[in-house]
């Protein structure tokens, strides 16, 4: 186009950019200054940008929209207080709607689908409060919401204290103990008394993997806040069970520390053992070799023959920060559940990304027993 009296800018010439409007609707054209031009649709681009921006506007929208909300139900809270639950607070008010999730919307509800316990690690929270440790289950809750699943075939508390209410040290310090498990297996039994299900599935990530296998394994611990018997194993109540990124083995960052920190503690802690059979060192270790007189609870948990359930899955990450080389305990996994029957390695995601981002194989390990 030659150059006339539509055209707004400079010389070409002169070093600079011209624009002019051509005489089709809504196009630009640009003249660079060794001469080309680059023929732009302004209401092309304009449609594409108001595109981009109502997309944005529904995800921004959908983020708000795919967190659920707890807590418990009022439906599933009545019937606790009803049957001697009352005092145990697993609807978490000190924490608020984060604090739990499930329960009927009404009474009378069916429950269609084996009901999924979703067991947070240590310093999370039942659903969502913030990054990064507690993100609790609103993803993986979320995703089960949109395959049909109701609330009332959906449950979580939150154990122990969160890390977004400011007592994490408090956390570290109370781990395998007599009062979460004891905490944790009455919910268990209270979501199957409720339902009346004859079988439970059940999530768990981080420190609750063992803590939950204790529970369904059930029998005696001796722990750090006193002795305490748990009864009969449950695993018989349960459908699948999927340990996330558990420390069933210890932690090879406590070989040197039985005492401090609190959590490496040789009796309910993880610690993995001072030496493995002529092995020194344990997250580097020439060949696998049996584990003994590793953390007591542990070492006595993973001895024990009762299964967690019909169907047993672990899942862990090669890269977990929390974990940490490459998640080997003595050149094993330390996610590895004995008995399993299959397992999913992921070679990107974190610690938490492990529980955030898996809500599809979540979902497969218990509705298709497939990891």
């Amino acid at each position: 186009m030659e150059k006339g009296e539509n055209e707004k800018g400079f010389d070409g010439d002169s070093g600079h950019t011209a624009i002019a409007t051509s005489i089709y609707p809504f196009e630009l054209s640009i003249t660079h200054l060794f001469g080309a031009k680059l023929h732009i649709n302004i209401g092309f681009v304009t449609r594409i940008l108001i595109l981009i921006l109502h997309l944005f506007s529904l995800v921004k929208g959908q983020s708000s929209r795919s967190r659920p909300s707890g807590p418990l139900t009022d439906d599933f809270q009545n019937w606790l207080v009803a049957n001697g639950y009352e005092g145990l607070n697993f609807d978490r008010p000190d924490i608020g709607p984060s604090g739990s999730f499930g329960g009927r919307k009404k009474k009378g509800q069916k429950i269609l689908r084996e009901p999924v316990i979703f067991v947070h690690g240590n310093a999370d929270a039942a659903l969502y409060i913030q990054p990064p440790l507690a993100t609790g289950w609103s993803r993986s809750i979320q995703y089960f919401l949109e395959q049909n699943y109701t609330s009332a075939e959906l449950y979580a508390t939150t154990w122990g204290d969160t890390w977004a209410g400011g007592s994490i040290l408090t956390t570290y310090s109370t781990m395998h103990t007599c009062a979460n498990l004891i905490y944790l297996r009455k919910f268990l039994i209270a979501v199957l008394d409720y339902t009346g299900a004859s079988k439970v599935d059940v999530i768990a990530h981080s420190l609750a993997v063992p803590l939950m296998r204790k529970v369904l394994k059930g029998g005696n611990l001796i722990a750090t806040d006193g002795n305490c018997v748990l009864g009969k194993p449950l695993g018989h109540r349960v459908d699948t069970f999927l340990g996330i990124s558990g420390a069933n083995y210890g932690l090879c960052v406590c070989q040197l520390a039985q005492t401090i920190p609190a959590w490496c503690n040789a009796l309910d802690g993880l610690y993995p053992g001072y030496t493995c059979e002529d092995q020194l060192i344990c997250a580097y270790p020439d060949s696998e070799c049996k584990q003994k007189n590793y953390s007591a609870f542990l070492e006595n948990l993973n001895n024990d023959s009762n299964r967690e359930a019909d169907h047993v899955y672990a899942m862990w990450s090669d890269v977990d920060e929390v974990l940490l080389f490459r998640g080997m305990t003595w050149g094993k996994p330390t996610s590895r559940i004995p008995g399993m029957n299959g397992r999913w390695v992921s070679d990107r995601n974190g610690h938490m990304a492990m529980k955030d981002l898996t809500e599809l194989r979540q979902y497969e390990a218990v509705v298709h027993h497939s990891i």
